[in-house]
């Protein structure tokens, strides 16, 4: 699937195989490919209109080498989102929906790799829309699909 990133009035195009993530992030039953795009955009768009930054994002993702346990990681991690949104006064729906994913992941047996390329995403549809003038969206329901579709101007 191909969407359109408009950044600085030039077009990037975010090429997401769908196939091979799926084989890359070990997709199960627990978690169809669709779902984690969608959560992903969820807390993406979250982000942007908490005017959190790419790097809030990155600091997440390394949050999850913090211990050595590929599960427990995602308990930190956790905390670290939490931690991060009062530290910056800042962000605290979107560190609840990372929080919430994260612990899904856990529930379901999923380890730092699994939430490391999960938050890769995030940090991808982030930078798509971080110059992007977005529409007014409901963020509880907003989907992958309809980003996509607002991203290439339809």
């Amino acid at each position: 699937m191909e969407g359109c990133c408009v950044k600085g009035g030039k077009f990037y195009k975010l090429i997401v195989a769908r196939r091979i993530y799926l084989i890359v992030m070990g997709a199960s039953a627990s978690f169809s490919y669709k779902d984690l795009l969608d959560m992903a955009t969820r807390i993406a768009v979250q982000a942007k209109f908490e005017n959190l930054t790419k790097s809030q994002i990155e600091n997440l993702i390394g949050s999850l080498y913090m211990v050595d346990d590929p599960r427990d990681a995602l308990l930190v991690a956790q905390l670290f989102a939490h931690r991060q949104a009062a530290r910056l006064d800042r962000g605290f729906r979107t560190m609840s929906r990372v929080s919430e994913a994260l612990n899904n992941m856990y529930s379901m047996n999923k380890d730092r790799v699994f939430a490391s390329q999960f938050l890769g995403l995030v940090k991808w549809i982030y930078e798509c829309i971080e110059d992007v003038r977005l529409p007014r969206v409901n963020v509880e329901t907003i989907t992958f699909d309809e980003l996509m579709k607002i991203l290439r101007g339809g």
